[in-house]
Formats: C-alpha cells, sequence, structure tokens
C-alpha cells in the first residue's frame, strides 16, 4: 500500500513552546504528538548535552500506531528550528533535506544543533523569559505500509511546561540548506487499516446501465423458446419475442452493472437487498446462469464480511487514538513533574515544610 502526496511541496510547520526550559531535568524532553501530512509525530529534543558536548540536540521522530503495517516508510522533507524571539530573522534553522523513515529509522535530526553557550545567552534571544520555541516543516512526499490518520484523531498539540504551547502552520515553502547524516533509533511496526463505506443506492430500480454496458445475449440462446409468465407475450408471440428480448436484455444488464460497478466495501444490507432484487428478477427468464450464479452468491454473501470488517477498523481507530492519548499524557507528566518541582522551591522560599500528603495537618516533617 504506498500512498502518493501531490507533486506540490507542501510544507506545515509546527511549533513548540518549551517554558521553564531551565528546570527540564530529563535527558529527553518530548512534545506531544502533532500530525502533519496525515502521520503523527513528536519531537524530541535534549536540553542538556546532544551527541556533541556542549550542544542541543534536537530531532524528528514518528509516532507509534497501530496504522503501520510491516515494511511500512514515509518518505519526508523537513526542516528543525530553534526561534529567536528577538529576531525573527535570526531563527536557527537545519534542512535535512530528503530522508527515509522506516522500523530502522523512526528518528531523524541534529545531535549539534547548535552550542549551548549560544542558546543560553540572555542577549542572544533564543531563551527568554526561561522559554525555548522549537519546531519542525515537515513534506510527506510518499508513504508505504501506513494508513493515514482519521480525521477525528487529527489534533494539534497542546502542550503545557508550566505553560508551554504549540502551534501548527501549513504550505511553507522550502528552502535548501545542509543535509545531516540521520540518528537511527529502533522502531516497530503492525497492523493497517481499511475504510469501509456504505453503498449510495438504496433502490433496484438506481442501477441503469448504458447500452454499451449491455453484453451480447446471444450466446445464451433462442430468447423465443424460453418460458415467460407474462400472458400478454404468450397471446402475441412476435410482440413476446421483441419485448421478451427487451426485458431479458433489462435484466441481465442490471445485474452485470451492479456486479461491474459495486465494491466489496459497499456491500452493506441495502446493497446485499438490491442485488437480490436484480438476481430474482433475471432468474424468471430461466436462462442458464450456472456460470454468474457463483459470482452473485459471493458478493450476497460479503455482508456479514464487511460488517466484521467494519468492527475491526473501528477497534483499529479506536487503538490509534488510545496510542496517541499515551503519547500525550507522557509529555504532560513531564510538565507536571516540573510543575511540582517549581511549587516545592515556591514553598521552600516562603518557608513552608514539605508535607506528605498522607499526613496529619497538626505535624509533618521538612524533607529536603
Amino acid at each position: 500500500m504506498e500512498q502518493e502526496q501531490s507533486s506540490v511541496e507542501k510544507f506545515e510547520k509546527f511549533t513548540w513552546k518549551v517554558e521553564n526550559f531551565s528546570r527540564l531535568k530529563t535527558d529527553e524532553v518530548y512534545s506531544e504528538p502533532f500530525v502533519i501530512g496525515g502521520y503523527p509525530w513528536k519531537l524530541c529534543l535534549l536540553p542538556k548535552d546532544g551527541d556533541e558536548d556542549d550542544c542541543l540536540a534536537l530531532y524528528l521522530e514518528v509516532v507509534k500506531t497501530s496504522n503501520m503495517s510491516k515494511g511500512w516508510s514515509r518518505d519526508v522533507k523537513f526542516k528543525l528550528l530553534v526561534v529567536n524571539q528577538f529576531d525573527t530573522n535570526r531563527t536557527i534553522t537545519e534542512d535535512f533535506g530528503d530522508c527515509v523513515f522506516n522500523a530502522s529509522g523512526p528518528c531523524r535530526g541534529f545531535g549539534d544543533f547548535m552550542k549551548l553557550d549560544e542558546l543560553n545567552d540572555p542577549k542572544k534571544g533564543f531563551i527568554v523569559g526561561d522559554a525555548c520555541i522549537v519546531g519542525a516543516e515537515v513534506y510527506v512526499c510518499k508513504s508505504t505500509n501506513e494508513k493515514q490518520l482519521n480525521q477525528s484523531a487529527n489534533f494539534n498539540a497542546s502542550l503545557t511546561f508550566g505553560s508551554q504551547t504549540s502551534h501548527m502552520e501549513e504550505e511553507v515553502p522550502r528552502q535548501n540548506q545542509r543535509f545531516q547524516v540521520p540518528i537511527l533509533k529502533t522502531f516497530s511496526a503492525v497492523s493497517t487499516l481499511v475504510c469501509i463505506e456504505p453503498t449510495k443506492h438504496n433502490n433496484a430500480e438506481m442501477f441503469s446501465p448504458s447500452n454499451e454496458e449491455l453484453m451480447d445475449f446471444s450466446s445464451v440462446g433462442q430468447i423465443e423458446e424460453i418460458y415467460s409468465d407474462d400472458p400478454s407475450l404468450v397471446e402475441r408471440p412476435s410482440k413476446r419475442s421483441r419485448n421478451f428480448a427487451d426485458f431479458a436484455f433489462a435484466a441481465w444488464g442490471r445485474v452485470h452493472y451492479f456486479l461491474k460497478t459495486r465494491k466489496v466495501k459497499n456491500m452493506n444490507e441495502q446493497a446485499c437487498k438490491d442485488l437480490q432484487v436484480l438476481w430474482d428478477e433475471l432468474e424468471k427468464f430461466k436462462f442458464d446462469l450456472t456460470w454468474l450464479e457463483p459470482q452473485v452468491q459471493s458478493a450476497l454473501g460479503m455482508k456479514s464480511y464487511v460488517e466484521k470488517t467494519l468492527q475491526l477498523e473501528k477497534l483499529k481507530e479506536t487503538v490509534v487514538a488510545l496510542e496517541l492519548e499515551t503519547e500525550r499524557q507522557k509529555a504532560k507528566l513531564v510538565a507536571a513533574e516540573v510543575n511540582i518541582d517549581i511549587e516545592k522551591d515556591l514553598l521552600k522560599a516562603k518557608g513552608f515544610e514539605e508535607r506528605d500528603l498522607d499526613s496529619e495537618l497538626g505535624c509533618g516533617s521538612w524533607r529536603p
């Protein structure tokens, strides 16, 4: 399963404001998942030391979901950036160029994005009020063996470290900058999704094929010799011959048109009723339909399969939503831990003692 994007490069931009930057204690900090090109991503920030000493590291990483199947990949062009809050013209942007994200390489970026001395210099404008703004501009060229997210799951991240926020923009023009060697991590892949759509036809009379879509019926046999239940055709042989042929052609043509234009995913309850009506009409002409009957019966038997497949896909969509929500909660957990440290420092500065939540209000001890 391969999905090509538009030939016009339309970059989408995601920005992530990380407040209380100096208080981040973990080696890696992740944004909440965000959706670009129909696929979920997250930013990974190493605020202390990257792969190079005294450097900030910044990466774009794939978010694992059950929409992936074995051999999944995304062909992508992207850039990463650290915003200069004094002058956006001085924003540092690094272009990774063309690359492929897959199970063996789900994370790409720069281990030496910029020097920490430059980042932390209050005169430079990259950290203002202990807040740093980083971002990504992404264009997904092509994806393989991965279903795009359902629109209901396409949410934009809103992360808070203190009051940390995220922002999405579209159609960012591409710039050519230097290419960096990718950094690889491990990633696993799982199954894919299928979209199920109901039939749009609610009446058997709506299946009206054109003349070109009707097959030559002469190979079936002499139509005049076939029994007809219509008394008016028995009384007038010449008229019976002409009308009988017209009716036969029309009945067969409707069945043929139905089988030619319907897809498996269309075979819901109403579609099966429509086909059964058409088939019953055709059988009245007493033709030898043993060559066609297996195809019709197979189509009529698709209802149960489609229903079960639809149930499966709904479950998969639920799983994907839970997977994305798990990523969001992980990011919020880090934010909560930072906020707790801030509150502890405030209490300490005011002379309050730290208290165990299960302790009595009348007693407690300070634990530095």
